[in-house]
């Protein structure tokens, strides 16, 4: 079972939503190659952002802990794109190239050099070998436990989001 998306919005706070305190990015999904436990696989990030990201605003993935990112995953392993547009990346930000950095074992940062992404752009983050635009990525994440992960969606841009993803014992289909 593959391109499985899964998209759930859980912001609760002592039995109120917060609708009024955050922006949340529309149509945020990740679809992943692999859907197999303990299984390295590619991702496929996709949101709308309401709000834009400004020049050196940030953009941060968190996994669940049961999700691991390779400890040499690097900008060559990743794609931006801002409309369809690819992004140049770079380990740091500098004019128009984005900083990417994996923070840790469960979080990467994205850091905005100076180009601005409009409001209402659709973002998608390519992480893994589907990672082609300036070298073809070799290191993939790799996925927890059998249940449910999470993807969450934040930074000083301002929006967020929370995605979930199945992860199953086998995703083989005989």
């Amino acid at each position: 079972v593959n391109s499985i998306e899964y998209i759930k919005f859980s912001f609760h706070n002592g039995g109120s939503f917060l609708y009024s305190s955050i922006i949340i990015s529309t149509s945020f999904s990740d679809t992943l190659s692999r859907e197999k436990a303990s299984t390295a696989g590619n991702q496929d990030i996709s949101f709308t952002t309401p709000t834009g990201i400004a020049g050196s605003a940030t953009l941060i993935l968190t996994y669940d802990n049961s999700t691991s990112i390779d400890a040499s995953l690097d900008f060559t392993d990743i794609d931006l794109l801002d409309d369809g547009v690819n992004v140049t990346l770079a380990a740091a930000p500098t004019g128009a190239t984005w900083g990417v950095v994996r923070t840790s074992a469960t979080v990467i940062t994205f850091t905005n050099g100076s180009s601005a992404v409009g409001a209402g752009s659709v973002v998608r983050i390519k992480i893994g070998t589907n990672a082609t635009n300036q070298s073809t990525g070799v290191r993939q994440i790799t996925n927890g436990p059998a249940g449910t992960t999470t993807l969450v969606l934040s930074g000083t841009f301002g929006d967020s989001g929370t995605a979930s993803m199945s992860i199953v014992d086998d995703d083989t289909v005989s």
